[in-house]
């Protein structure tokens, strides 16, 4: 059942976590007043939520997290986005090819499922729809100097955002599955060693609250100079259910925050 509680004011925040639906609504002061999670979502289902929910929003946000995605320099925006798409996932019967362009001269392109974008894109007109990792860059953009060598990790339910920064420059960004801690560290090291970073100048940055990070930074700190987490601030409603939803998604807690 949907929460009422609502002002014009608030804003309203839709992640699409895989099949995954929660649904956030978010005062100007970053509490969080009410927050629903459904599993599985499908049309039908989808079409009903948006039915019980009131119309006006100061804004409206969705974020497409879990999805396979590549990153294109400006030159490439006018080529055919799914063929380049296609060189490197397989594009399911029915999609539809997104790309969020962003102000330092790239863009991110991923595929969706239009019957559940289209649903909420009716339903709200101003909606701003975005990948999870543009959600995230835009966030190290805005507060990060990138001089150092240092790599932002992301996990969202087995799936990995890996961000290396350095010399002033975005150096890589990639996803991941990643089911274990050992994946995890094949993954960082890798990047390490590709990059040639010395583990002993190298910052790993833990974003978010992800599900066993306690032994992630144990796992890491005998080969990474420092390891830290980067956690938003919000306040949550004490009547709240499925506040461990916002732990994972660090896209979501940046929304929610900004």
């Amino acid at each position: 059942m949907i929460l009422l509680t609502h002002s014009v004011s608030h804003n309203l925040i839709f992640e699409l976590n895989g099949q995954d639906l929660t649904i956030a609504t978010v005062t100007k002061n970053t509490e969080v007043v009410t927050l629903q999670y459904y599993p599985s979502i499908y049309k039908e289902k989808l079409t009903d939520i948006l039915n019980k929910l009131p119309e006006i929003y100061s804004k409206v946000n969705l974020i497409m997290s879990r999805k396979d995605f590549i990153t294109i320099p400006e030159e490439f925006f006018t080529t055919n986005l799914e063929s380049l798409y296609g060189l490197s996932y397989d594009i399911p019967e029915g999609s539809k090819i997104l790309i969020d362009k962003s102000e330092q001269g790239f863009g991110v392109v991923y595929s969706v499922n239009p019957d559940l974008v289209e649903a909420i894109e009716n339903k709200f007109t101003r909606l701003t729809t975005q990948h999870e990792i543009s959600v995230i860059l835009s966030r190290l953009y805005s507060e990060v100097s990138f001089k150092l060598p240092c790599i932002y990790l992301s996990i969202n339910n087995g799936h990995l955002i890996l961000t290396a920064v350095n010399e002033g420059k975005l150096q890589l960004c990639n996803s991941f599955r990643a089911k274990t801690e050992d994946d995890i560290f094949y993954f960082v090291m890798l990047t390490v060693e590709q990059l040639t970073f010395l583990p002993a100048e190298t910052e790993l940055v833990i974003l978010g609250e992800p599900i066993r990070e306690k032994e992630l930074k144990t796992l890491f700190k005998n080969y990474i100079r420092e390891i830290r987490s980067w956690k938003d601030t919000y306040t949550l409603d004490l009547s709240i259910k499925n506040a461990s939803i916002l732990e994972q998604s660090f896209a979501l807690q940046s929304l929610i925050c900004e």
